[in-house]
């Protein structure tokens, strides 16, 4: 019994030492802005880095941040980067000494072929709260969505003639910022290719070029024999490193 009311005594102690704190993380795509809501936030999950139980988690959400602020001005060392509607997740944990914690996040969750995982450590302690801009967690790469053709769609290859297959992709960052030739983010010096197979084979690959509007990429695919097409569009850009994939499949009759 003396054993059990000691025990007792130290939890108790334990518990009423422990202070709550607090710790805001924010997603930011490379060479972009916060993933918040309009691209479904990232997901973001705080554990022990020793025992690995999860302490805290949740979604990301707000705004993309101030263009101006995050993108053109000069940054000083020591100035705000995020306003109040800035995409965040803030973590409340009980701590009784300091901890060492993994810091997951992924995103963006709106785009699953796009989502990438970042992670970093930092030690909390107690009482000792994170906030205003917070931890920043970088998400390399690029948000790349076949548009055309549909997965799986059906084509008929009428005899003697090839027949065109347009592809269309969009193409954003991870935050959504859009992309176009000279525009804050410039797609000129992007490279975006189409690569086909043909049966499982690898059969072509073709340049996609900007179709007139706002993030949108096109090319078009001559065809000539059935069978089943799998297409893959992927996206670089040479001067961030940021990169992207999306795949589609149709079959030809």
């Amino acid at each position: 019994m003396r054993r059990l009311f000691l025990w007792t005594l130290l939890l108790l102690s334990t518990t009423a030492l422990a202070a709550e704190t607090r710790l805001v993380v924010r997603a930011r795509a490379r060479d972009g802005k916060f993933v918040g809501t309009s691209m479904g936030g990232a997901q973001v999950v705080i554990r022990d880095a020793q025992t690995g139980q999860v302490l805290a988690s949740g979604i990301t959400a707000g705004s993309t941040g101030n263009t101006q602020t995050l993108m053109k001005q000069p940054q000083a060392r020591g100035a705000r980067l995020a306003d109040e509607a800035s995409a965040k997740f803030t973590a409340t944990v009980d701590l009784a000494e300091p901890r060492l914690v993994t810091v997951e996040v992924s995103g963006p969750q709106a785009q699953r072929q796009a989502l990438a995982t970042s992670t970093t450590q930092l030690w909390l302690l107690p009482g000792k709260h994170i906030e205003g801009d917070g931890l920043f967690v970088e998400l390399p790469g690029f948000v790349v969505d076949v548009l055309t053709p549909p997965a799986h769609e059906f084509l008929k290859l009428v005899a003697n003639k090839k027949l065109s297959v347009p592809i269309r992709a969009n193409l954003v960052l991870m935050c959504g910022c859009p992309t176009e030739p000279k525009g804050l983010w410039d797609s000129s010096r992007y490279e975006l290719q189409a690569l086909v197979s043909h049966n499982g084979k690898p059969l072509s690959q073709l340049p996609l070029k900007y179709a007139g509007k706002t993030s949108t990429f096109e090319g078009e695919l001559s065809v000539e024999q059935k069978g089943a097409y799998e297409i893959t569009v992927t996206a670089f850009d040479p001067a961030t490193g940021n990169t992207g994939v999306d795949r589609t499949t149709f079959l030809v009759e």
